[in-house]
């Protein structure tokens, strides 16, 4: 299959405007929100990171993909699964491999802080997706990347399972209300994401395609999100930097105080 990097671009493109567009129902909303909300510049501008990133990065990591597997090694290349397979196989695995990352994103301070800007989102939709700082996107992709291409999954198998998890990811954040329970004991939908970006469950749901996940570890919450409820990060909704470039130095600003904390209590 003729699938690469450029593929996945435009079809998760695509996915952003299909999104974007049913939004623009009000009866379809969770919240109330204009197309033009509050920091939907700050949300342009992550964006347009996360998309050179993608560009930059991904062809490179591919190119080691392609150059680990002419070498033969042992991988599942070898094995001549039929394409679909593989692609199943490499968005289960990738899922698995971000909800790991994930998870440490939340429990280690020093990612912590960069995950808060992730977290830093007041209201949920189409475009706060992609609101993550850089080395994020670095630490929660990359090595999941290299590890599939080293089990010898294919450039284009990799790169269809990537659609499949962009989509997933923009539908999870979209500002949709509908009943998709029934998909739940398999799917992520956008009220359990949604409970995930609530300060109050922010340590539930951290999945982004299965359930399965949150369901083996003990981390998955089923339930709606109560009326009136505040997104943002915990401890920090009102005060957190909503700009992009304070956003962009903030985890460093915050990992210098930390730095000066633990240099005081050792002298």
């Amino acid at each position: 299959m003729d699938i690469d990097f450029s593929f996945t671009a435009r079809a998760v493109l695509c996915t952003y405007a299909f999104v974007a567009l049913v939004e623009r129902f009000p009866n379809l909303q969770v919240q109330a929100s204009r197309f033009l909300r509050p920091f939907f510049a700050t949300d342009v501008l992550w964006y347009l990171t996360t998309v050179a990133i993608i560009v930059t990065v991904g062809p490179s990591i591919a190119g080691l993909g392609n150059a680990r597997a002419s070498v033969g090694l042992l991988g599942l290349e070898n094995l001549q699964l039929p394409w679909l397979i593989q692609v199943l196989i490499a968005t289960v695995l990738y899922d698995l491999g971000t909800y790991v990352a994930h998870v440490l994103l939340h429990r280690y301070d020093v990612l912590w802080h960069f995950h808060k800007v992730h977290h830093s989102s007041r209201v949920l939709d189409w475009l706060a997706t992609t609101r993550g700082h850089g080395l994020e996107r670095f630490a929660r992709g990359i090595p999941t990347q290299a590890i599939l291409y080293t089990l010898g999954l294919p450039v284009s198998a990799l790169a269809a399972a990537l659609v499949v998890y962009g989509a997933f990811a923009v539908f999870g954040h979209s500002n949709l209300r509908l009943n998709l329970s029934w998909m739940e004991g398999l799917f992520v939908t956008p009220r359990l994401h949604r409970l995930h970006h609530i300060p109050e469950t922010t340590n539930n749901n951290f999945g982004t395609i299965f359930t399965l996940w949150d369901r083996s570890f003990g981390t998955l919450l089923i339930a709606d999100p109560k009326e009136g409820h505040i997104l943002g990060v915990p401890g920090e909704i009102e005060s957190y930097p909503q700009n992009y470039w304070r956003q962009l130095i903030q985890p460093f600003r915050r990992a210098r105080v930390l730095a000066s904390q633990t240099t005081d209590i050792r002298t």
